[in-house]
């Protein structure tokens, strides 16, 4: 999935990724946008807020992080 590093709140290796997906009503044909955040792993712990992001999904790393960061976008 392709998202938005929009937070880091722990000073490691998490970061909080924002996606952004398009989704069409089937009952008015419209477009709407829905979003959804993730903790995701960064191990180097070089990208900060505002980075475009690929994430893959991994094997869980903590309670809530199961995704890791593949490369910038």
């Amino acid at each position: 999935m392709i998202g938005m590093v929009v937070g880091c709140p722990m000073q490691k290796e998490t970061k909080v990724v924002l996606v952004v997906r398009k989704k069409t009503n089937k009952k008015y044909r419209r477009s709407i946008l829905r979003t959804k955040r993730y903790l995701v792993s960064d191990k180097t712990n070089i990208f900060q807020v505002g980075t475009r992001v690929l994430i893959k999904s991994c094997a869980p790393i903590s309670k809530y992080k199961s995704w890791f960061i593949a490369r910038q976008l």
